[in-house]
C-alpha cells in the first residue's frame, strides 16, 4: 500500500485569526498540544491529522515552531500594512467614547483583540515621517522611532464604529506580533499610572498598600520578559491619571 502523501502549506507569519484558533493549550496533553497548533494554522482539521503518520506531524510541526520562532514582540506606532499606514491612537487624542469602547473589549482581550487592534491604530491622515526610517518585512513595514516621538507627527481618521470594525475584520490576518506589543505597551503604562496613584495617596488602606504591592509585582514580570519599547509621554500619563483617579476615589 502507498504510502500517503501529506501537502502542507504553511502561512508566512502567525496572524491574530491563527493565535485565536489555537486557544489555551495549558490542560492538553503533549500530543493533543501538537494537534491544536497544526489545524490552527492550516487547513486541515484534528480529525485529519490524527490520519496522518507520526513523521508526518512532527515535520509539519517543526515547520510551524520555526514560525513561531520568528515571533517579536514590539510595540510599532505605526506601521503599512496592506499599503495604508496606520496609526496608533494614544489615549491623550481619545474621546470618551473610544476609551469606553476600548475599556469594554478590555474585560476579554483575546476574545476581543482584533476589535482593540481597530481601535487604537487608524488610518493616518497627515504626517510628517521624513526623518525617520521604515524598517520593511516581506508582509508588512513599520516606522522605527520612539513612540513619544512619533505620536507627535500624525492625526488619524475620526473615529467610526463601521469603520472600527472593518478595521477589525482586516487585522485578522495583522502579525501577532503587533498586536501583542500594543497590548504590552497599554498594559504597562496602565500599571504605571496605578503604581503612580496608590503610591501618591495620603491615606493608604491595607487593601490600596496590597494592591500596590500586586502592581509592583505585575511590573517586574512585564519587564522581565517584555522586548517592548515602552517609551512614555508625561500627556499620556497625565490625561490617564485624570481619567482613572475618579475611579479610584469611587
Amino acid at each position: 500500500m502507498a504510502k500517503k502523501k501529506i501537502q502542507v502549506s504553511l502561512p508566512e507569519y502567525f496572524t491574530i485569526s491563527h493565535y485565536k484558533r489555537m486557544g489555551s493549550l495549558e490542560h492538553l496533553d503533549e500530543i493533543d498540544k501538537v494537534i491544536q497548533t497544526i489545524t490552527a494554522m492550516t487547513e486541515y482539521t484534528p480529525e485529519d491529522v490524527m490520519t496522518w503518520k507520526l513523521d508526518d506531524m512532527m515535520k509539519v510541526y517543526k515547520g510551524i515552531e520555526n514560525i513561531l520562532g520568528n515571533i517579536q514582540e514590539a510595540f510599532y506606532p505605526v506601521f503599512d500594512w496592506g499599503g495604508v499606514q496606520y496609526g496608533f491612537q494614544p489615549l491623550s487624542k481619545m474621546s470618551v467614547g473610544e476609551y469606553a469602547d476600548l475599556e469594554r473589549r478590555l474585560q476579554d482581550p483575546i476574545a476581543n483583540l482584533e476589535a482593540i487592534m481597530g481601535i487604537l491604530y487608524r488610518r493616518i491622515t497627515k504626517e510628517n515621517f521624513h526623518d525617520f526610517p521604515w524598517k520593511v518585512k516581506s508582509y508588512i513595514r513599520h516606522l522605527q522611532g520612539k513612540p513619544e516621538q512619533l505620536f507627535k507627527l500624525y492625526d488619524v481618521e475620526e473615529y467610526d464604529s463601521e469603520l472600527r470594525d472593518l478595521r477589525a475584520e482586516m487585522f485578522k490576518e495583522l502579525p501577532i506580533e503587533y498586536a501583542l506589543g500594543a497590548l504590552s505597551f497599554f498594559l504597562h503604562f496602565n500599571l504605571l499610572l496605578s503604581k503612580d496613584i496608590l503610591t501618591s495617596s495620603h491615606n493608604q488602606t491595607e487593601e490600596m498598600k496590597m494592591n500596590l504591592m500586586m502592581v509592583e509585582m505585575a511590573l517586574n514580570e512585564l519587564q522581565l520578559t517584555n522586548t517592548t519599547d515602552i517609551s512614555l509621554s508625561s500627556e499620556t500619563l497625565t490625561y490617564l491619571k485624570s481619567l482613572q483617579s475618579r475611579e479610584i476615589e469611587e
